[in-house]
């Protein structure tokens, strides 16, 4: 979308997408990403209410990640070269982010008995080769975007789909709101 001046000429700030993005402030919100928002709040949701140690462990860790990750994203410095190199600096911290979250679901699958935080760490370990791959400018802004929120919503599904098998085998959860007064699972 180009925006136009009142005298008629395109605005030279808006000629491409991404700095318009990065000016106004929009984030385009397509149906996947919607569904992935969605499967992230019924996995955090869930998991928090049904699961067990693991699964709060890890929701709390994801949690933190994302509020951390939306400090980064609403931050906007200006225009200057100055402020463009400290964004780009950001989006190295950004990966620095990922690669410890990587680490910390590494941790969790070896000291866990649960199969999901193998499969959780494979995804973000994926989501840190993506991010290293577009840094190398190896793949474009958008086969990047399109790749990482397709591993995020596989890294939701999973923590989800493990929650559901504990709750599933009957194990009670570890939340008081997730269990009826003599203890069993809802």
């Amino acid at each position: 979308m180009r925006r136009w001046r009142p005298d008629g000429l395109i605005d030279p700030k808006f000629t491409s997408d991404r700095r318009r993005m990065a000016v106004t402030g929009e984030i385009p919100m397509t149906p996947f990403m919607l569904a992935m928002n969605f499967t992230c709040f019924v996995a955090l949701t869930v998991g928090w209410l049904k699961g067990g140690h693991p699964e709060r462990f890890g929701i709390t860790v994801l949690l933190s990640y994302e509020l951390l990750e939306g400090l980064y994203r609403e931050w906007r410095i200006g225009d200057s070269e100055l402020s463009q190199a400290l964004l780009s600096a950001l989006a190295h911290e950004r990966a620095a982010g990922r690669v410890a979250l990587a680490l910390i679901f590494v941790w969790l699958a070896f000291r866990s008995p649960r199969w999901w935080p193998l499969v959780a760490t494979a995804a973000l370990v994926l989501i840190v080769l993506v991010h290293l791959m577009q840094i190398m400018t190896l793949i474009p802004f958008n086969g990047a975007a399109s790749a990482r929120v397709g591993l995020w919503m596989l890294l939701y599904t999973v923590v989800l789909a493990g929650t559901l098998e504990r709750w599933l085998a009957g194990e009670a959860p570890v939340s008081r709101i997730g269990r009826d007064r003599s203890g069993k699972a809802l």
